[in-house]
């Protein structure tokens, strides 16, 4: 998992507010918080709300502790 990935997943699981943010907006939400926003990232995260983010970044969590 790269390192930017990484950061995102950790700072949706511990700031719910940043996951709120990320889902309203991504593109100013990621260059706040230092990961560049890729057109790929962006579409990605295009029209998924916060609870749908917290669910994802948990369940890489447990992939990334089940390797």
């Amino acid at each position: 998992m790269g390192a930017d990935v990484q950061l995102l997943v950790g700072k949706i699981l511990e700031d719910q507010e940043f996951a709120k943010s990320l889902a309203e907006n991504p593109q100013q939400t990621l260059e706040e918080a230092g990961i560049e926003p890729t057109i790929d990232l962006l579409d990605a995260l295009n029209g998924v709300d916060a609870e749908s983010l917290q669910k994802l970044a948990a369940n890489f969590g447990d992939l990334k502790a089940a390797l």
